[in-house]
């Protein structure tokens, strides 16, 4: 008698790990369901932009950004923006939204366009960069522009609730993705989500100088809103730099232009505007 008890206690055991194991098996396929399902989810809406004419980058090409330890991503999630401890497509796709309001509205401000066709009609010879050589904000810039793109990071997580469900809401409902709402919206709030913030304290307010480029000296300040205007070298088929003539001439052209242009976009905005010459 006593050996059955055994030996049925030894059964109801095995009976209790297999029921535990298939469980597990259960739970695992689930999140593997639910991840697949998610990830489907994040190309549509990546497409979706696509077609309407917003470029998003992939996770891998804002993860090189010599810049992404300025994102604050304990506050991505907490406000839902990021399912892990990254940036991921989700939050990329409400920021490639916010870009793209935000670079409507500098064009309505502002007379990029105007300055765009002068660069192209110049006796100089200015020179953009070609497709395979652009950089990450040249190809996130919708403003369709050769020579002027929009140079700042956009931090969409210091935006309030209400503002981030108005990026959601376009995300889900489709193109058109810029609307006179949303432009509103960013031109109230492009000030708080282009500041560089110190990683070291995100709530230190003070105005501080970052570097240019990575290991240079700081020059741009922590709240302007930063414009590129390229001036590309040219080279020939060995890789030799072509003489140009008008070098000088267009090294000054450009100078004179950003030093009026800082000034003139400057008062329009009410904000600093600094202009980078690529």
């Amino acid at each position: 008698m006593k050996r059955r008890t055994v030996v049925l206690w030894g059964i109801l055991f095995i009976l209790f790990l297999c029921v535990i194991g298939w469980l597990s098996l259960c739970e695992r396929q689930k999140e593997t369901v639910t991840k697949w399902e998610y990830e489907e989810k994040e190309k549509e809406m990546r497409q979706d932009l696509f077609d309407g004419g917003v470029y998003v980058p992939t996770p891998k090409e804002v993860w090189e950004n010599p810049y992404i330890y300025r994102y604050n991503h304990k506050l991505c999630k907490e406000k839902g923006l990021i399912k892990g401890e990254s940036l991921d497509v989700y939050y990329l796709c409400l920021q490639a939204i916010y870009r793209a309001n935000l670079d409507a509205l500098l064009l309505k401000e502002l007379d990029i366009g105007k300055l765009e066709d002068e660069l192209k009609k110049s006796s100089l010879g200015f020179a953009s960069r070609r497709q395979r050589e652009q950089e990450l904000y040249e190809k996130e810039s919708t403003m369709r522009l050769e020579f002027i793109w929009l140079r700042n990071n956009l931090y969409i997580e210091y935006l309030k609730e209400d503002e981030i469900e108005l990026l959601k809401e376009k995300l889900y409902s489709g193109k058109p993705f810029v609307t006179d709402e949303l432009q509103k919206m960013v031109e109230k709030t492009c000030q708080e989500v282009i500041r560089v913030r110190n990683p070291k304290d995100w709530e230190d307010k003070r105005r501080f100088l970052y570097s240019e480029v990575q290991g240079r000296k700081p020059v741009i300040p922590n709240q302007a809103l930063v414009l590129e205007i390229a001036n590309v070298m040219e080279y020939d088929a060995s890789g030799n730099l072509l003489l140009n003539e008008h070098m000088t001439e267009k090294c000054e052209y450009l100078d004179k232009v950003k030093g009026e242009k800082e000034k003139e976009y400057s008062d329009i905005l009410g904000m600093e505007v600094y202009i980078l010459l690529a």
